[in-house]
């Protein structure tokens, strides 16, 4: 029987190595086997970006200021609205963490939603008494009661771009008989 031509073969007692044939026998000279790297199994197409609502998306198209880290709650902005409820203006904010403010027809809706927690502030226009925006904090109030320096806000949140608070303010303001902002 014709033994095979020298090569390095499969050791045939460590599939791990090759070993040295010299045409009639093995030899001592070993190798770590080299092993084709597997074909990375074909990945799957990425999944559909959500779809918003046509007044989410309007509202998104106006943000003057940056929505980092605040895109994941405006894909859920549509479960938190009630059907009637149109979106006029929206932006970034911070309250709990980064999130979405959200002036709609019949309210001003913050969105924050965590790993561990959520938060959601609301308050409906015919509660609001006044809206203010202070430069130096960047906060974004809502009183529920007339504005003073011992009144507490019903929402309190950091909106970092004036021009973004001023256009969230003129979509409450034509959504109802609600407040000016006041810029302190």
């Amino acid at each position: 029987m014709p033994h095979p031509s020298a090569a390095w073969l499969t050791d045939p007692l460590d599939d791990a190595l090759v070993r040295y044939w010299d045409g009639r026998r093995w030899t001592f000279h070993t190798a770590v086997r080299q092993v084709a790297a597997a074909a990375p199994p074909p990945s799957a197409p990425p999944p559909p970006a959500p779809t918003l609502r046509p007044d989410v998306a309007q509202a998104l198209d106006r943000v003057r200021g940056v929505l980092v880290g605040s895109m994941k709650e405006v894909n859920l902005l549509g479960g938190y609205l009630r059907p009637e409820e149109r979106v006029l203006a929206l932006t970034g904010a911070q309250g709990e963490g980064s999130g979405v403010l959200a002036c709609t027809n019949h309210r001003l809706l913050f969105l924050f939603v965590g790993l561990v927690r959520k938060q959601v502030l609301q308050v409906d226009w015919n509660q609001a008494k006044g809206v203010t925006y202070d430069r130096a904090s960047r906060i974004f109030a809502v009183y529920t009661t007339k504005p003073t320096k011992r009144a507490v806000p019903a929402m309190a949140v950091r909106v970092r771009n004036l021009a973004d608070a001023q256009a969230v303010a003129q979509a409450a303001q034509s959504a109802s008989a609600a407040p000016r902002l006041d810029v302190l």
